[in-house]
């Protein structure tokens, strides 16, 4: 990729041309995507939201019951509640399903895979995780994906 579409790649991202060319210096301008993102990534460069643009409204798709669950189960903005060395660390959204089903190996639905994804980004400072998992995942297990092993929600990182 030439260096023009990169710039243009990671300013869609929201980084800034200063932090994409200061990576790009470093790495060389031959350097892979992946790369230059980590390198970004590695120095603390955050994407930046576009000035004058509000927050982003989330709007739930589908029958998953009550538009204003999911306003609830996120706050507008959520550093704000993370203060101290965590402050430097971006909220966390798992998609539950997806860890669960890989844990059990796809055949079955395993909710200790979404305790130990929780865990690991607990055990590295994070403070804002949130995990979500299909509503119909509440019903009766099927007998092709059964559930394993019930009981991660005590902590509320996983709204159904």
């Amino acid at each position: 990729m030439e260096r023009s579409r990169k710039m243009e790649f990671f300013q869609k991202l929201g980084y800034g041309r200063e932090d994409v060319v200061r990576v790009l210096g470093k790495l060389g301008e031959d350097a892979l995507v992946n790369d230059v993102l980590q390198e970004l990534i590695q120095t603390g460069s955050r994407p930046s939201a576009h000035e004058g643009s509000a927050a982003p409204l989330l709007v739930p798709r589908g029958s998953c019951g009550n538009p204003d669950s999911a306003q609830r189960g996120l706050r507008a903005d959520p550093e704000e509640d993370r203060g101290g060395p965590a402050s430097s660390l971006r909220p966390i959204v798992i998609d539950g399903s997806n860890v669960a089903m890989s844990h059990g190996n796809k055949e079955a639905f395993s909710c200790r895979g979404i305790q130990l994804a929780v865990d690991w980004f607990r055990d590295r400072g994070h403070t804002y995780i949130k995990v979500f998992v299909p509503s119909w995942r509440k019903e009766p297990p099927r007998s092709d994906t059964p559930i394993r092993v019930i009981g991660t929600r005590k902590d509320a990182a996983a709204p159904w």
